[in-house]
């Protein structure tokens, strides 16, 4: 038996404190049986999923309550011990009760890193007054190296990853990815801990290199089924960045992230595939300053989600270094699990920019958007964006598990706050596009894997009147 504890020293308080949880010390050895109360069923044994919050166990036993003096990781997990209270929403000092445990459980298999979770009270060691919480998990498979394939409206990929979801068994992640694409080649890495030592504090870093044909369509006005590129041009970006963080709550988040980046632009062609003499777009730097409010109170289990995520996103860049723009975004989400394992979704985003260049237009038309048009059909720096979608369970086979989905999604994007040095094309002066989708899909899922291992959407365009496939393998999050 694996066993590994964190505890700290007494407190005559029951708040949390601001310091991470200290490192552990000595191995805590368990009490008898007769002080223990026996431990909850375990939740997420089975392949389903749980109800809303796992029954409370059931105990004649008496009942252990107090502040939280330290954590404890029993089992094969490879979890440590001060990232257990970041995983479970509480802290050294939080008052605690058996009558807790199945929503610390409920946290714990939200984060999507346990295949089963057993959460349990011991006292503390004299002479620390409180408890300790004891966690004895089975991890999921945190991680995976695997090709990808992408077959989307313009753009033929195939792409090869590697993603670490809890790396040292503290929660951080890190994922390495590079594509080869007719449309986008990129490379793409990055390295997050969402709970420094334990603490509030997040931080992470990125490197983001891509070359992508940026294809500009005509979009006539009278012939919404029209799919003809006027312009097309290769864009070159190269660029990273910094992020730093603070966790006011378990649901609640700011953080400013530096991001710096040289874009170039080359080959200009127009509908005929013949070169142009001008880019659309000057090179230069593209240095900003993006500011994330973010509430996250959303669960997940197995595929399905439920919960409320909002997120503000501002983003001016730096004065003087190259490109001179402004762009907000605003996206808000909320999802009910229905009959243990259905799942009704609705999504809106709302994004607004002035100045801005070519690679960071607003665009509509792809899986993350709208379904039924070609990818990144739509052009302008003025978009709102709605979408429904529910999705349902199949069945399961071995360690797969099988959804299908129903979605509609709708959009508007525009040009509005232009600019005098850029070239934009008739059609971009206008008032912009409505556009709208139905359509369904599927998924398949790895039972010990977050992501899901492959997606299929269908989308029809109802004012183009024309079907469109996505399809994915590998690592797709849709």
């Amino acid at each position: 038996m694996v066993s590994a504890v964190a505890h700290a020293a007494p407190r005559h308080h029951r708040s949390a404190p601001d310091d991470p949880l200290a490192p552990p010390t000595d191995p805590l050895a368990p009490p008898s049986e007769a002080s223990e109360p026996p431990p909850p069923p375990p939740v997420g044994a089975a392949p389903t999923a749980p109800s809303a919050e796992p029954a409370a166990p059931v105990s004649s036993a008496p009942q252990l309550a107090g502040p939280i003096a330290g954590f404890a990781v029993r089992g094969p997990s490879k979890v440590q011990p001060q990232t257990v209270g970041y995983l479970a929403h509480v802290a050294i000092g939080d008052p605690v009760d058996t009558g807790d445990l199945p929503r610390l459980q409920q946290a714990l298999l939200s984060s999507e890193l346990f295949t089963t979770v057993v959460v349990t009270l011991e006292p503390a060691p004299a002479p620390t007054p409180g408890v300790i919480v004891v966690v004895t998990a089975d991890d999921k498979h945190s991680w995976i190296l695997a090709p990808t394939a992408f077959a989307l409206p313009g753009n033929l990929a195939f792409g090869l990853g590697f993603a670490e979801n809890d790396f040292r068994g503290l929660d951080q992640k890190f994922l390495l990815y590079g594509q080869i694409g007719t449309r986008t080649s990129l490379f793409f890495g990055t390295f997050l801990d969402p709970s420094y030592h334990g603490s509030k504090l997040t931080w992470r870093t990125d490197l983001y290199l891509f070359r992508r044909n940026v294809d500009e369509y005509v979009n006539p006005p009278d012939n919404p089924r029209s799919s003809a590129i006027e312009r097309s041009t290769q864009a070159t970006y190269l660029g990273g960045g910094a992020l730093i963080g603070w966790n006011f709550l378990w649901w609640l988040a700011v953080d400013l992230r530096l991001r710096g980046a040289y874009v170039y632009f080359r080959e200009p062609k127009d509908a005929a595939g013949q070169r142009i003499a001008q880019a659309p777009e000057n090179d230069g730097w593209d240095v900003s300053l993006q500011m994330h409010l973010t509430l996250d109170h959303r669960h997940h289990r197995y595929g399905v989600t439920w919960g409320s995520y909002a997120q503000l996103d501002l983003e001016p860049t730096i004065p003087g270094i190259g490109y001179d723009y402004q762009l907000m975004t605003l996206r808000a989400y909320h999802s009910w699990r229905l009959f243990e394992e259905h799942e009704l979704e609705l999504r809106g985003h709302f994004n607004a920019g002035r100045h801005l260049p070519l690679h960071e237009d607003f665009t509509l038309g792809g899986v993350s958007d709208l379904r039924g048009y070609d990818l990144d059909q739509f052009r302008g720096d003025v978009r709102a964006v709605f979408r429904t979608e529910y999705s349902v369970p199949l069945f399961k086979w071995r360690f797969l598990a099988f959804r299908a989905l129903g979605f509609y999604d709708a959009g508007y994007v525009g040009y509005h706050f232009r600019r005098s040095d850029r070239d934009y094309l008739l059609n971009q002066l206008g008032p912009g596009y409505t556009r709208s989708d139905v359509g369904a899909g599927f998924r398949v899922y790895l039972n010990n894997i977050v992501l899901p291992l492959l997606g299929f959407d269908l989308g029809y365009g109802i004012e183009g009147h024309s079907p469109e496939i996505y399809f994915e393998v590998g690592l797709t999050d849709f």
